[in-house]
């Protein structure tokens, strides 16, 4: 069975709330996925999944810092996730 991971940082539960959406969205379609907060998320956590989703709220049109850094410190890794399905999604307000 295909696993995915949905990986987010929220700090009002807005992202949370769309990390949770996503993440029924693709267990209906019958794929294995853990919803989780990127702080219980470590870089080599991402070689075990078919598909990864990232979801942040943008900051000054940019990515949360906890994502960014999970980001930066894949690049360890970057040749083990080539052929891997992604995606991103981001919350704002006004």
């Amino acid at each position: 069975m295909a696993k995915a991971l949905v990986v987010y940082f929220s700090c009002t539960g807005n992202t949370q709330k769309m990390a949770r959406l996503i993440g029924e969205g693709i267990k209906k379609e019958g794929v294995e996925v853990l919803v989780e907060d990127v702080k219980n998320i470590k870089p080599k956590d991402l070689l075990d999944y078919d598909a990864i989703v990232i979801g942040s709220p943008t900051y000054y049109g940019s990515m949360s810092a906890e994502i960014k850094r999970l980001l930066d410190e894949s690049v360890a890794f970057h040749g083990k996730l080539e052929g891997k399905v992604a995606g991103a999604f981001s919350s704002s307000a006004n």
